[in-house]
């Protein structure tokens, strides 16, 4: 049947009018059927005419090109490069004065108040891939240049994180909680008690929702401040820790409960027990040429020290708890070793600590559920005078004890031993998430089994900067 120009314009009448409705639409004529179903009456085609086609047509072209703009073009995103790396570090600067009595005078002599930075440390961290991390840290306060965290994990293997080179060793919650992150200046007695940064070999993961934490490690010991250990007798040792949540209810209601063991065989068969009583400066003795030189120092002295002592073996134990309600927060650690020594004796030293602290501006106490300790407090209004904001404020008060005199007398042990118990007060102003200001007070009472009691009182300030 022959078709009329008539008709053939009637029909690509139909044929524009419905692919402008079908882009007028956002849709695509995807069909024959889609098709038909658009087609509009053939009455209201038969009114249009060839200017009204050749109009129709120029706005179906815009229509197209607009249509073919406005579809986004996806660009394949950059694969991550690796590894990767930041800087971070921090500093903290100390001052401390001390008042001692005529018994401490005689028996630590004349303890000199000092200026000076505790640490101050740089740090690179990152990834090697998706699942390897890296640490490589140092500590240039001190008088020395040296290792703090040196090490690569990595993540997720059937068994659980794998860490590899120079680290804290998973015993101690005071130990585990990072010195940024102190609510005193210096950890307490106790840490002397505690094997803390060996070289080794560590796993380590969470369970039941980040309520149980465990940790297994095996290292070189005793490493020196290089991570170094040249030793044929002995050189060995182990640590492990498990933690649990006997009631979690967010950082504004937990009860932590933890146990903690080490086994040390040391190397060439030494060890020494030594604290101060929590706060430390000093400074390098000599003057000119030679005090350019990274050691000795001259600090605060030891006051208790069982100096340089034979052992075949020993065995630490830790039993950690606390119990937080958010901005209050009560902290203990009771530890022990138990000292098996060359001449068939059996010997057993002990410490331990409590903690209270109540942050005054409301902020809540973070708990770290990957590391099983406290974390740092953040203001809610940092410090900023000049809109009356104060950042926040904190009181602490602890009391640690730690007594080495069982090791007093016993054959190849140097040291006087002596047992100190600390009490302290501490008022610390966070100014922001990075910088905070800490004010201590601490009274130590000593006890020589030769020269008696004695009290010592330590005023010292702190002020921290890290990024």
């Amino acid at each position: 049947m022959a078709i009329t120009n008539e008709q053939a314009i009637m029909k690509a009448a139909k044929l524009l009018l419905a692919l402008g409705l079908a882009f007028s639409m956002g849709a695509s004529v995807a069909s024959s059927q889609e098709f038909s179903e658009m087609l509009i009456d053939e009455e209201a085609v038969e009114l249009a005419t060839s200017d009204q086609i050749q109009a129709l047509q120029k706005q179906i072209d815009e229509l197209k090109a607009s249509n073919v703009a406005s579809v986004p073009v996806t660009k394949s995103e950059d694969k991550k490069s690796y590894p990767d790396f930041k800087v971070t570090g921090f500093f903290q600067l100390d001052t401390a004065y001390f008042d001692q009595s005529d018994e401490s005078i005689a028996t630590l002599g004349d303890i000199q108040d000092g200026t000076g930075f505790r640490r101050a440390r740089i740090a690179a961290a990152g990834n090697l891939t998706e699942r390897a991390s890296y640490l490589m840290e140092f500590d240039f306060a001190q008088a020395q240049a040296r290792f703090v965290d040196v090490w690569a994990q990595i993540n997720d293997t059937p068994l659980g994180n794998l860490r590899i080179g120079r680290f804290r060793q998973p015993f101690g919650m005071s130990e585990l909680t990072s010195v940024r992150e102190l609510t005193f200046m210096e950890r307490p007695t106790t840490f002397a008690l505690a094997p803390f940064r060996q070289t080794g070999i560590m796993l380590s993961d969470t369970a039941v929702d980040d309520q149980i934490t465990w940790a297994v490690s095996g290292f070189r010991t005793l490493s020196d401040n290089f991570g170094n250990v040249y030793a044929d007798n002995g050189g060995y040792g182990t640590a492990e820790r498990i933690t649990g949540l006997l009631v979690d209810r967010g950082d504004c209601g937990l009860l932590h409960v933890g146990l903690d063991h080490s086994f040390l065989n040391p190397g060439r068969g030494q060890l020494q027990y030594v604290s101060q009583d929590e706060i430390f400066v000093g400074q390098q003795p000599n003057l000119g040429p030679t005090g350019l030189s990274v050691l000795p120092i001259d600090g605060v002295p030891p006051f208790v020290n069982s100096g340089v002592f034979a052992v075949d073996t020993a065995n630490l134990f830790n039993v950690e708890a606390a119990a937080s309600l958010g901005r209050g927060l009560i902290q203990s650690e009771y530890r022990w070793s138990n000292l098996d020594l060359p001449t068939g004796e059996n010997v057993t030293v002990e410490g331990g600590y409590v903690r209270a602290r109540y942050v005054l501006t409301g902020e809540v106490i973070p708990y770290n559920r990957a590391a099983a300790v406290f974390g740092r407090i953040k203001p809610d209004h940092p410090l900023d005078i000049c809109k009356g904001d104060w950042g926040a404020w904190e009181i602490a008060g602890q009391l640690s004890y730690l007594d080495l005199n069982p090791l007093f007398g016993k054959p190849g042990v140097p040291g006087k031993g002596r047992e100190l118990t600390s009490s302290s007060v501490a008022l610390n102003w966070y100014w922001w998430a990075n910088g905070k200001c800490q004010f201590e007070y601490v009274h130590g009472q000593l006890n020589d089994l030769v020269l008696g009691d004695s009290h010592t009182n330590t005023f010292a300030s702190r002020v921290q900067f890290d990024f």
